[in-house]
């Protein structure tokens, strides 16, 4: 009897970064074996999480959201040979389904979570952290056991590493001159949010300086339609924004700058960028990783997305006063929320609280575009946090432990 292994993830984050470069090692190493994917219910979910997996070619089967919830609360799963392995989203799925399989689980945390000693239902097997605790300092062992859990590294790494191999990154470097990327998010919220001010920069950026460049990653979870309805009717925020319409790969701003469109292929945005705008979120971990610089404007006016009464709020008009209290005190509580910043516990990337009017941003990307030596260093102190290579390798030997004890 082969072997299952389910997988337990979330959101477009979790799902690329975490889940892709698991499913590749258990390929390469266990071809005979079931390697499943358990989606969980989760806010940030686009839709398009099945349909992607399953584009990869490297899982037996997919489950949505809905079916996982099924499987766990009335389920007629043969108990067998396997593992459960959580990846992302509320930690209690994955032990739920441990005890409906009968098998051992391991979970990945990427940041502190009180999940990491729970013993409900008899708790996770095994711990892998994905960030190095306080009290292990940098030069210590990968592999170093610590309390009840083992630092394997940042999932993220073997993501961007493995998917930039396929492009000569220097020489896109050498030839891309002036590029900046723009990543607007993979939510449709936050699209319809960000992309108009930062087509805003791009029309500012290219007015300045026409023969600068700029490339747009469109998310594998964002369709077409969806792209050309944020482009043509951003969100009244008050916040200075530009519209756009496509024509063919290109988005085309009111004052004619031209936007190349990648579609579903962040790695080629992040190999060509010399500067990125983005979100807080995957893209500053992967762009990090990657060793280029990054600029995350924040702003009152922007919904932060989520649940909870903030998150409810966001969706509705109104409510001003209630809504920028709410997000002082979760940026307050946050500090940093560039990844490689919270890894760091200081600002390598630059994020900052911008005017209305976009003008601070405007002048500090065009300052950053003219210095390739800030830049560099930028880049280089994120590559430097987000660590080595290797934890999808040493995940699935906890895995495989998983499945000798099972």
């Amino acid at each position: 009897m082969r072997p299952t292994i389910t997988l337990v993830t979330n959101s477009p984050g979790e799902v690329t970064s975490f889940v892709r470069p698991v499913l590749q090692v258990l390929a390469e190493r266990h071809p005979d074996w079931k390697r499943r994917v358990a989606l969980v219910p989760c806010p940030y979910a686009t839709g398009a999480e099945v349909e992607v997996i399953r584009s990869w070619g490297a899982a037996d089967e997919v489950w949505r959201p809905a079916q996982t919830t099924w499987r766990w609360l009335k389920g007629r799963e043969p108990k067998g040979l396997g593992a459960i392995g959580f990846l992302g989203g509320d930690p209690w799925h994955a032990l739920l389904l441990k005890r409906r399989f009968g098998q051992s689980a391991v979970a990945y945390f990427p940041e502190f979570s009180s999940w990491e000693k729970t013993r409900w239902l008899g708790g996770f097997d095994q711990i892998a952290l994905g960030y190095r605790p306080t009290e292990v300092n940098s030069s210590s062992d990968e592999r170093l056991k610590i309390r009840e859990g083992r630092f394997i590294g940042d999932l993220r790494v073997d993501a961007v590493r493995n998917r930039l191999e396929a492009f000569d990154v220097q020489k896109a470097r050498e030839a891309s001159g002036q590029t900046l990327a723009i990543f607007p998010g993979s939510r449709w919220l936050h699209l319809k949010a960000s992309l108009g001010p930062f087509l805003s920069m791009a029309d500012r950026l290219y007015e300045e300086r026409p023969d600068r460049r700029f490339i747009l990653s469109v998310s594998p979870f964002v369709s077409r339609k969806q792209l050309a309805d944020a482009a043509a009717n951003p969100f009244p925020l008050g916040l200075a924004a530009s519209k756009a319409e496509i024509r063919g790969d290109y988005l085309v701003t009111e004052l004619g700058a031209p936007v190349e469109l990648v579609w579903g292929d962040p790695y080629r945005v992040i190999a060509e960028c010399d500067l990125a705008l983005s979100l807080p979120g995957t893209n500053t971990a992967e762009l990090g990783i990657a060793g280029k610089p990054a600029v995350i404007p924040l702003s009152y006016r922007v919904p932060v997305g989520g649940g909870g009464l903030l998150g409810l709020l966001d969706r509705v008009l109104g409510f001003g006063f209630l809504k920028r209290y709410l997000k002082e005190h979760k940026y307050q509580r946050l500090k940093l929320l560039a990844l490689p910043n919270q890894l760091a516990g200081r600002m390598i990337m630059p994020e900052f609280f911008v005017r209305d009017d976009l003008s601070d941003l405007f002048d500090f990307l065009s300052r950053l575009l003219d210095d390739p030596n800030e830049r560099r260093r930028i880049g280089e102190e994120a590559r430097t946090v987000m660590g080595p290579t290797g934890a999808a390798e040493r995940f699935v030997d906890l895995l495989e432990m998983a499945v000798g004890r099972g």
